[in-house]
């Protein structure tokens, strides 16, 4: 009763991204906690937003076409979880337009916790769930989810302070070798934190590796085989040899699209971002270390010198092979003030920073007093596909939150900043995703307290144009400027509810759309 009370009260998306700030696009809004949103493109310029909701954090994934309609007729329910806390989880998706996720539940005896990973299909199907593992009273989470170089897809959890991976057939979901490869070490902890392909159907997991409560907590580089065996080192390689990741912290991090991957993360003493890149062979290029962001230790603010802290990287891959990075700048207190911004650097393959030293200011410091800013966070990076930004929060107070996206151009100069939502509320687990016509697609949750949260989602384009694309191809559903079977199959799934495929806004799909469709073919 109570699931059908929650799903009846749902506002669920059927509107276009939004032009107006005020109102961004809802995705999910009801009166219990909307939380995690998750983005992976899908096919035909699509989006899949994944996330937790219901009373027991069910997991949820629809799929918004190019103009952020909802091309199913509901979310597709893909697991009624039944849980009172939630941990992170995974989404990826493959070049056939199929999602999957990895994410905790339970075993079929209602009481183990199981690490699952579940494929949906673009027509909102669930394709096939499978088990990667269980065992009685563990706790999992960091679910993390990539595809192969080969299409095979492969889920990860941390085990307690151990981890499990698994390959999985994308078809059938049949597991590739059982038991999941397991990775553990006799005096030290390796926690699941990121997952990416790699070449020949390999793939990266990193673990956060760490002895005792008070030993730094270090990167760790595991490379995974097809059959599960790892020919790296058995504690994996060392991202960096010295410095300590903040204490439940789990960054993920990207691959650099020749089998290696980008790594970045920030150190508790000094707090500063550092970025490493890790070749296919596991040969860290970035030194031994990473690089810094930025090497100044104290900065001036105000007229007053303090310490330049540096926490909370988002990174990304340029369309220029090179990596962008964007973090939070703080200071040290003066006089019981702190003054907040947003950083950017820029790293050249080599390693050397291309916006010199310290990297340029994306949005610049201001006090924490009267009411000028109480904070600045970092959402996420962009990668519009043909250049990058920053999505940021500038929080006024600790309930009221806008987020905000600024392009920059290669040298890092700011080219336009634009307001992405300044509707009420707080704003934060951001997520990102590159959209067709270079854009960006931006998701988030946030509500009114830090209490009950929605999901909220907006395109931006490389321009700062805020909202849906342009269009002015009659019929054409999925906005990829063709009318074509894409556009008809997807007309005839949402037939008889509402939908994108609504062309006419009656809030019904039927037989005047279809004839709008059919009236409009070009190919």
């Amino acid at each position: 009763m109570t699931l059908l009370l929650t799903s009846a009260l749902a506002s669920i998306a059927h509107a276009q991204y939004s032009s107006d700030p005020t109102t961004p696009l809802s995705i999910r809004a009801t009166a219990l906690d909307d939380v995690q949103a998750k983005i992976a493109a899908g096919p035909n310029g699509s989006q899949y937003i994944s996330y937790f909701s219901d009373a027991g954090y069910d997991v949820y994934i629809d799929r918004l076409d190019a103009s952020g309609n909802s091309m199913w007729s509901a979310p597709v329910l893909v697991e009624d979880r039944g849980v009172s806390s939630t941990v992170d989880y995974g989404l990826a998706s493959d070049a056939a337009g199929n999602a999957y996720l990895s994410y905790n539940s339970f075993a079929k005896n209602g009481v183990d916790p199981a690490q699952k990973v579940a494929s949906v299909g673009p027509d909102g199907a669930i394709r096939w769930k499978t088990i990667f593992y269980t065992a009685p009273g563990v706790s999992l989470g960091n679910g993390r989810m990539t595809v192969a170089s080969d299409g095979f897809v492969w889920g990860a959890t941390s085990v307690g302070f151990d981890s499990a991976i698994a390959r999985l057939d994308p078809t059938t979901g049949a597991m590739s070798f059982t038991p999941a490869t397991y990775i553990t070490e006799v005096g030290a902890k390796q926690i699941c934190s990121g997952l990416q392909p790699s070449t020949d159907g390999t793939v990266i997991l990193s673990t956060i590796r760490y002895t005792t409560n008070f030993s730094n907590k270090i990167l760790r580089a595991h490379k995974l085989a097809i059959d599960g065996t790892r020919p790296w080192a058995a504690a994996g390689i060392a991202v960096a040899s010295a410095g300590n990741i903040q204490t439940g912290n789990f960054p993920d991090f990207i691959a650099d699209g020749s089998g290696g991957a980008y790594f970045s993360w920030y150190t508790t003493n000094p707090l500063t971002c550092r970025v490493q890149h890790m070749d296919s062979t596991g040969a860290m290029t970035f030194g031994a270390d990473g690089a810094p962001v930025g090497t100044s230790a104290t900065g001036t603010f105000g007229g007053t010198s303090a310490t330049l802290s540096r926490t909370n990287p988002s990174t990304v891959r340029g369309a220029d092979g090179r990596v962008y990075c964007f973090f939070r700048a703080l200071s040290g207190s003066i006089a019981g003030i702190v003054w907040y911004g947003v950083g950017g650097q820029c790293f050249n393959t080599d390693g050397t920073t291309a916006w010199g030293t310290d990297g340029v200011m994306v949005e610049d410091f201001l006090p924490s007093s009267g009411g000028v800013v109480y904070d600045r966070q970092v959402g996420t990076a962009l990668n519009f596909g043909n250049s990058i930004g920053c999505c940021y929060v500038d929080a006024a107070s600790a309930v009221a939150n806008t987020a905000m996206a600024a392009g920059l151009n290669s040298d890092g100069t700011i080219s336009w900043r634009t307001t992405v939502a300044s509707n009420s509320g707080v704003k934060y687990r951001f997520a990102s995703s590159t959209a067709p016509s270079n854009s960006a697609v931006i998701a988030w949750q946030g509500g009114r307290t830090t209490g009950a949260s929605d999901i909220f989602c907006a395109r931006v384009d490389s321009t700062g144009v805020l909202g849906a694309p342009a269009t002015s191809v009659p019929g054409d559903v999925d906005g990829d400027g063709q009318v074509n079977a894409n556009d008809l199959a997807t007309l005839l799934n949402q037939w008889g509810g509402p939908g994108s495929a609504d062309l006419n806004h009656d809030g019904i799909v039927d037989a005047k759309d279809l004839a709008t469709v059919l009236s409009n073919w070009t190919a």
